[in-house]
């Protein structure tokens, strides 16, 4: 039964690679289907116009490319994918009848990760696929890990700033109104120093996810951005205040009694937070809405901290 669920979750890895395959000749496509079908999924199509608008469309995670094709052909298709930032970095290998040197360097020049030439056989072809994948996997892997603070299983700092300014250009030209906030927990420093840094490490992992499943509640997000620094947004709907997820957030980390005796006026762990209620326009940035949040949360700091300070823009900005 083990054995079998090993398979069946290598199949579904395998399932989850789209192949697209761009040949003029309905025969070569019936074959690099047969040789795929049961392990990924094939699209295919038999014209470079199509083929660019498919790789649009689907996202390939590697393209088939074949080089003679009428109307335009497989060199100016590749050049056309390497000069879009969403598909430049799709890797392409060529599958082509042309034998000549010159046409396997044109093609490796262009970019194209391997050229195999026709009549193939089917075993290489499944062999030179296969390893590509396997350094698409392995990439996409090393991608997750830059992306994610390994302590608290957080998405990081650089992470943010990826997804913030996608946020923040979507809410923008849907005009809806988002919040970006910075939560800092309190005494974090005197927290370590009393109850040592491993213990501290517990702390920040409990915070991370708490607030990370109460904000999943609210469609937002939460980073890890600093040592006990954490960035989040969600947006705002009309059903709930802005103020009412801050105060949930707050409680929640109140819910959990972590003792703190090093500081005798709280008894337990607390954070505070500085937020900005925005809806987003091309003459702010997110990097000064979160200039104006770490202003929000300095006064939080400043005064009673345990606290939020939620400030509303002028929303006809």
């Amino acid at each position: 039964m083990q054995s079998l669920n090993k398979e069946e979750g290598r199949r579904a890895h395998e399932q989850s690679y789209t192949l697209l395959c761009i040949d003029d000749e309905s025969v070569n496509l019936k074959v690099l289907a047969s040789i795929f079908k049961d392990h990924y999924n094939v699209v295919a199509c038999k014209s470079a116009k199509q083929g660019f608008q498919l790789a649009l469309q689907e996202n390939p995670d590697i393209i088939l490319l074949d080089v003679l094709m009428p109307e335009e052909n497989g060199f100016e298709l590749m050049a056309k994918l390497k000069k879009h930032p969403q598909l430049a970095s799709i890797p392409v290998i060529f599958i082509t009848g042309l034998q000549e040197v010159e046409d396997e360097e044109k093609a490796l020049m262009l970019g194209a990760c391997d050229y195999i030439q026709k009549p193939f056989n089917y075993s290489i072809v499944r062999a030179r696929v296969n390893t590509h994948l396997e350094i698409i996997r392995q990439r996409n892997l090393l991608q997750r890990f830059a992306l994610f603070d390994s302590l608290t299983e957080l998405p990081n700092r650089r992470k943010w700033l990826q997804d913030s300014t996608e946020s923040w250009l979507t809410a923008q030209h849907a005009q809806t109104a988002m919040v970006y906030g910075i939560i800092d927990v309190d005494h974090f420093k005197k927290y370590n120093d009393h109850y040592g840094h491993q213990q501290g490490d517990v702390v920040l992992r409990k915070i991370a996810q708490t607030i990370k499943r109460n904000l999943y509640h609210y469609n937002g997000a939460i980073f890890r951005c600093g040592g006990e620094e954490f960035y989040f947004y969600f947006p705002v709907v009309l059903n709930c205040k802005a103020s009412t997820v801050l105060a949930v957030c707050l409680n929640s980390i109140t819910e959990l009694a972590i003792e703190h005796l090093a500081v005798n006026t709280i008894g337990h762990v607390s954070v505070s937070i500085g937020a900005i209620q925005v809806i987003p326009h091309k003459n702010t940035s997110i990097e000064q809405i979160m200039q104006q949040a770490d202003e929000r949360l300095y006064l939080v700091k400043k005064d009673t901290r345990n606290a939020f300070n939620l400030l509303a823009l002028d929303q006809s900005n």
